[in-house]
This record gives structure tokens, C-alpha cells and sequence, in this order.
């Protein structure tokens, strides 16, 4: 399943005033972007002091949940945050667009994830029994035999070696 190009602005007004306060303004206005590529999630956090990346592909994103507190100041919980805890974006108060991007999260993470890559897997061992089976018809029209079956893999047993 192939995904579009999204991106979302996930600035927290709260942890960036803080910030800003904090620091007398050295470090600016902290901006927080999150790009959702068609195979990875990319955490954007910027000011005038720091510049990280955080980039994960949809696989490797755990679980992606939402979380609430006071009751109206809503966050997205998952591994692409890393320590920062959550995306908390605008006030807090962005129900919408928090969910918004869970769901997306999720669809992601399904569509391209683990459970995609077990999906590509069982669909190209079809195609390979498929294959086979094209083998096995163009062999017998040709009046070629089979070649054998590969063998298992015995374990090999060396003889004890006796004491003179």
C-alpha cells in the first residue's frame, strides 16, 4: 500500500513559551514538524539553539496512542517522540487533529509496517510455488526428469574414537 506525502505542524505553544521564557528568548520559538514520508515518520524540532531529527520507519514505530489530561490537553504517545514524551500540538487542545494523526500513524503502520512486510512475504511465496509449478510442467513437456529433491540436513555423527 502506498501512502501520500503529509506534513504537520506540531509546535507545542506551551513547551515553546516555556522555553522561550526560560531561556530570557536565547533559544527562540521551539518548532516542531512531523513529515510522514510514504516510508518513514520524521520528527522535526527546531530553534535558535538546537536542531534534531528524529526519523522512523513506519515498522519500527511500537505503538502509537493517544493521551489526555485536565481533559482537554491531548497528545500523541510513540516511539518517533523519543524522550520528549509526546506531541502535544497548538494549546493542547487539538482533539481533532491529534486523533488525526493517530489514525494516520496507525494506517501507516499497518500498510506499511510489520504486518505489510509479512503480507509482501506471503504473496511472493505464491508466486514462487507458482513458479515452481511452471518448472515441473516445462520439464515433463520436455521429457526431462525431475531432479531430486534437495536433501535435509542431517546432523552428522563422527565415530567415537576408540583407545588404543
Amino acid at each position: 500500500q502506498t501512502f501520500e506525502f503529509r506534513e504537520y505542524d506540531v509546535t507545542s505553544n506551551w513547551e515553546a513559551g516555556c522555553g522561550m521564557l526560560s531561556t530570557c528568548g536565547i533559544i527562540g520559538w521551539t518548532k516542531k514538524k512531523l513529515t510522514l514520508d510514504p516510508d518513514e515518520a520524521v520528527l522535526k524540532t527546531d530553534n535558535f539553539c538546537c536542531h534534531t531529527v528524529q526519523k522512523r520507519p513506519y515498522a519500527q514505530l511500537g505503538s502509537v496512542d493517544s493521551s489526555q489530561a485536565c481533559g482537554c490537553c491531548w497528545g500523541v504517545k510513540s516511539d518517533i517522540t523519543g524522550a520528549e514524551g509526546e506531541i502535544s500540538p497548538g494549546c493542547g487542545c487539538e482533539e481533532a487533529l491529534v486523533k488525526e494523526i493517530i489514525a494516520e500513524l496507525q494506517a501507516r503502520k499497518l500498510g506499511r509496517g510489520n504486518v505489510a512486510q509479512l503480507k509482501a512475504q506471503e504473496q511472493l511465496a505464491a508466486r514462487v510455488d507458482h513458479m515452481d509449478a511452471k518448472l515441473d510442467a516445462i520439464l515433463n513437456h520436455l521429457n526431462i526428469p525431475l531432479p531430486p529433491a534437495p536433501a535435509l540436513a542431517l546432523p552428522v555423527l563422527q565415530p567415537s574414537m576408540e583407545r588404543q
